[in-house]
């Protein structure tokens, strides 16, 4: 979708909740809500509609409400209760619908009020700084990060000598990896800081730490436990003389055993 297009929806959608008395707000949120990254063609719209508590059932088992409803192929509920919608034209919604009460769990960085009836405004505030001060504590125990990190591979590399190799390519290339990016900021600096997300450490590599970013993207383009024994090697490079008490003996212990696996 294109920059023209994409306003125009978010456009549309607002009109069509500014219309209905029963709702509260509207926040977009990531590249919708155009804070610190505007949406491009690849660029989804996430949202999250606050209404009135006995709006929500209508509005959950509805779509009308929704711009160009009629080219909507696909719509349904997850199980955590946000809903997708695809459009024909291969555009993606994704999005939450609830009273106010359900919104105070929500986790929210970049946002934008679009429609604000209630004084969400400063519900929202408090959200963002609760939610900044969270994950910046989840990040604080960097032993506890590298020890899932270094765990993780051993578990993945196991896996995939089993025959496993799904499973395998979860704990090496996804939550390993998680856990290795929640350190790198932490350690290695970064001429665009702006670019990280402060929620999915896996957003955006590439912008932040160009070089970093291809050099994982080629390990990853490995077989699996090749890659796992890359990736140890490239934390231990960018970790190994920064982070205060590293477990050299423990990633010496994992480098034996993923190699002598491989």
């Amino acid at each position: 979708m294109n920059a023209h297009d994409y306003q125009a929806f978010t456009e549309m959608l607002q009109r069509n909740l500014e219309r209905d008395p029963r709702v509260i707000g509207l926040m977009a949120s990531g590249s919708m809500a155009g804070s610190s990254h505007q949406p491009d063609e690849w660029s989804d719209h996430d949202f999250w509609l606050i209404v009135e508590p006995d709006a929500q059932a209508w509005l959950h088992s509805h779509h009308e409400w929704l711009p160009d409803s009629d080219q909507i192929a696909l719509w349904f509920r997850e199980p955590h209760g946000g809903f997708k919608a695809i459009y024909r034209s291969g555009h993606l919604l994704e999005f939450a619908v609830s009273d106010r009460q359900i919104l105070q769990q929500a986790k929210v960085n970049d946002y934008r009020l679009l429609i604000d009836r209630d004084g969400l405004a400063a519900d929202l505030e408090r959200l963002q700084a609760e939610t900044t001060a969270e994950f910046k504590q989840l990040a604080e125990d960097d032993q506890c990060l590298l020890g899932q990190f270094l765990t993780n591979l051993l578990v993945g590399v196991g896996r995939y000598r089993r025959g496993e190799q799904i499973s395998a390519r979860l704990f090496i290339t996804g939550w390993s990896l998680y856990a290795l990016l929640r350190l790198v900021p932490k350690y290695i600096p970064t001429d665009h800081p702006e670019a990280l997300d402060n929620l999915d450490p896996l957003r955006r590599v590439e912008m932040a730490y160009p070089e970093l970013g291809a050099e994982i993207n080629r390990l990853l383009r490995l077989d699996l436990d090749q890659a796992a024994v890359g990736l140890l090697d490239l934390a231990d490079a960018l970790l190994r003389e920064r982070l205060a008490d590293y477990p050299a003996e423990a990633v010496a212990v994992i480098r034996r055993s993923i190699s002598a696996i491989t």
